[in-house]
């Protein structure tokens, strides 16, 4: 009597039907949301996943500016303004690309408000929030309020 062993090719199937079903079309961004926790002025953690804010750069968490020739701790400050900008919303991002999102709380971009309110500058994808970081250094906003 031959013995068969079971074929893994039904199980195979089921996987691959499974994964399917889970992934997002070709022309649907990736979208994650949820609770935000505020990792530093730029960075957030969303439903299991860290994402950057796209188009941005904020202070490091650590990182010192100067008032004159007195250092302060403007990671902090943007970091601590983007989780009043965050407060007990849910978060919605989409993922342009692995780790960078465009995020939005309460209808409102993230970045553009990190931008626009002088916490965080434009980065080199950061194109149509130029406009907002000239008009936060004019008005010597966020951290431009004490740059010289």
């Amino acid at each position: 009597m031959r013995r068969c062993r079971p074929s893994p090719i039904p199980a195979l199937l089921a996987l691959a039907v499974l994964c399917a079903a889970g992934t997002a079309r070709a022309d649907e961004p990736s979208v994650i949301e949820g609770p935000a926790e505020v990792v530093d002025g730029g960075t957030l953690a969303v439903d299991s996943s860290t994402v950057r804010l796209a188009g941005i750069v904020a202070p490091g968490p650590r990182q010192k500016c100067l008032d004159g020739n007195l250092p302060w701790l403007c990671g902090a400050a943007a970091r601590q303004y983007l989780r009043g900008l965050v407060g007990d919303q849910r978060v919605r991002c989409e993922m342009l690309r692995p780790g960078i999102a465009e995020c939005r709380a309460g209808g409102a971009d993230l970045g553009a408000a990190m931008v626009r309110d002088g916490w965080a500058v434009t980065g080199p994808d950061g194109e149509a929030y130029a406009g907002l970081e000239r008009e936060a250094r004019a008005a010597r906003r966020g951290l431009w309020e004490k740059a010289p």
